[in-house]
């Protein structure tokens, strides 16, 4: 199966990384931008419905071609430029891969 270029959209995923400051103090921050093209769509269905439950509200799913040089955990800019989304998991099929996200709330 192969994903229509109309429907297609690029998605900004910065890795999280672990900072260290000279005293020794760590925080975490957003790595270097890795820009993916997929097709991003709401999350539903019953299996879905089943894995995250109420959280489901809060997904989108995105298709990809290929297999992405992103992880779990990475962050996504859906709607704006810093990480508003997070991965929650990378599912490969046989075409292209699924990546699940959900939103970051504060």
């Amino acid at each position: 199966m192969r994903l229509r270029q109309r429907d297609k959209r690029p998605v900004v995923f910065r890795a999280r990384i672990t900072v260290k400051e000279p005293d020794a103090t760590t925080y975490e921050d957003w790595g270097d931008p890795i820009t993916v093209y997929g097709n991003v769509q709401p999350a539903g269905g019953r299996m879905m419905a089943e894995m995250y439950g109420e959280r489901l509200a809060y997904m989108q799913v995105m298709y990809v071609e290929g297999k992405p040089a992103i992880s779990e955990g990475a962050g996504a800019c859906l709607f704006t430029t810093d990480p508003d989304y997070r991965v929650v998991a990378i599912r490969p099929w046989s075409a292209h891969t699924v990546i699940d996200l959900e939103a970051i709330r504060p």
